[in-house]
C-alpha cells in the first residue's frame, strides 16, 4: 500500500495511479486528514505538494513526517528537509550543476546576467513575465507583480539559459524519482521558450525517436540522482533541458501530474508513453510496503497545539490551482 499525502483539492495529479492495474494499492490523503490522525494503516507514505504549502503547513507536515518515521513506517519527502525552488536552484548553481543563478526579488545583487524572468517561489503557475533584458524592465515587472497582490517574498528572478532544440522549437525533458529509481519521462515541446505542457505532434519523428532512446537508455540517471539527493527529495519529477551541452535543472515538482497518456499520432511517442508508464509503475511497486495492521503513534505536544490552531484558522487550505 502507498499513501500519497497532498494539499486539499490537489489529489487529481496522482489520482489516476489508483485506477491502473499496473500500480500497487494506492490511497490519497490530504494534509488536513493526516494532522487529525493518531494511527494510520501500515503503508508507504509519500509527502507531496510541498511547493503549495506555506510555512505553517510545512512545519505541521514536517512534524507529521517525523511521527510516521518514528513509528517505523517508510516515508518519502521530508518537508523539514526538502529544498524549495529557490534553495534548490541556488544550491545547484553553487555546486556547479546549473549554469544559471536565481535571486529573491527583495535581495537582488547590484549586477546579474540578463535576460531574466520573474516567477513565483511557490506553486506551479507560468512565469510572471517574458524575458527581461535589463534592470529597468525587471524593476517594472516586480512592481507590477506586487501591485497585482503577489507578495514580494513570493517573487523569484531567474536567469534564462534556454536554447531551442531546433529553430523555433523548445524542449523540456523530465524524469521521475521514485525511491532510488530514476525514470525518464516524456518530453514537452513548444514554440514558446517557457515550455509547460507542450503542443501535441509538433516535435516530429526525429525528436520522438530521440525521446524513446532517452527513455530506453536512461543516460542522465546518475546526474539526476545527484540533483534529487541535493534537493533531499525521494519522489517527484525533475524538469530540465540543455544549455551549451550541459544539463540545466529547472525545478523539481513533488506533486507531478501522473496519468495514463491520451492517444498520440506518432507510434514512437506511443511506445515512449507506454514504456515510461510501465517503468514508473514498476518503481512504485519497489517502494510499496505491503499491508499490515494499523500503526499507532504518539503525537508531539507541539503538533497537537499547532493542529488545533491551524485547523481553526484554515492554514491548511488548498493552494492556487494551475
Amino acid at each position: 500500500m502507498i499513501h500519497f499525502i497532498h494539499s486539499r483539492s490537489h489529489a487529481f495529479e496522482l489520482q489516476q495511479v489508483k485506477k491502473t492495474p499496473l500500480a500497487p494499492a494506492t490511497r490519497m490523503m490530504d494534509y488536513d486528514r493526516l494532522f487529525k490522525k493518531s494511527g494510520l494503516p501500515f503503508s508507504t507514505y509519500i509527502f507531496t505538494d510541498l511547493e503549495r504549502l506555506g510555512f505553517w503547513d510545512l512545519e505541521l507536515a514536517g512534524q507529521g513526517f517525523a511521527e510516521l518515521q518514528k513509528a517505523g513506517l517508510k516515508v518519502l519527502n521530508n518537508p523539514a528537509r526538502a529544498k524549495n525552488r529557490f534553495n534548490l536552484l541556488r544550491s545547484l548553481h553553487d555546486a556547479g550543476l546549473n549554469d544559471f543563478n536565481v535571486y529573491r526579488a527583495e535581495a537582488l545583487p547590484a549586477t546579474m546576467r540578463f535576460p531574466v524572468f520573474l516567477r513565483k517561489l511557490l506553486d506551479h503557475t507560468r512565469a510572471l513575465s517574458g524575458l527581461l533584458d535589463n534592470r529597468e524592465d525587471l524593476d517594472m515587472a516586480i512592481a507590477n507583480a506586487v501591485a497585482s497582490g503577489i507578495p514580494f517574498t513570493n517573487l523569484l528572478v531567474v536567469e534564462y539559459v534556454g536554447e531551442p532544440v531546433r529553430e523555433g522549437l523548445f524542449r523540456k525533458i523530465a524524469a521521475f524519482r521514485v525511491g532510488e529509481k530514476i525514470v525518464p519521462y516524456i518530453c514537452g515541446h513548444d514554440t514558446h521558450w517557457y515550455v509547460k505542457t507542450g503542443q501535441t505532434g509538433i516535435a516530429g519523428e526525429e525528436l520522438y525517436r530521440k525521446e524513446l532512446e532517452l527513455i530506453e537508455r536512461n543516460p542522465h540517471a546518475e546526474h539526476l540522482k545527484k540533483v534529487f539527493d541535493l534537493a533531499e527529495i525521494q519522489f517527484g519529477r525533475a524538469d530540465y533541458g540543455f544549455y551549451k551541452g550541459r544539463i540545466q535543472i529547472f525545478e523539481i515538482n513533488t506533486n507531478p501530474l501522473l496519468e495514463e497518456f491520451s492517444p498520440h499520432p506518432s507510434p514512437l511517442r506511443e511506445q515512449s508513453m507506454r514504456l515510461t508508464w510501465e517503468k514508473i509503475m514498476a518503481a512504485l511497486h519497489e517502494i510499496d510496503s505491503g499491508s499490515g495492521a494499523n500503526v499507532k503513534f504518539k503525537k508531539d505536544r507541539r503538533m497537537r497545539r499547532y493542529r488545533k490552531w491551524s485547523l481553526g484558522n484554515l492554514f491548511t487550505r488548498a493552494r492556487e490551482v494551475d
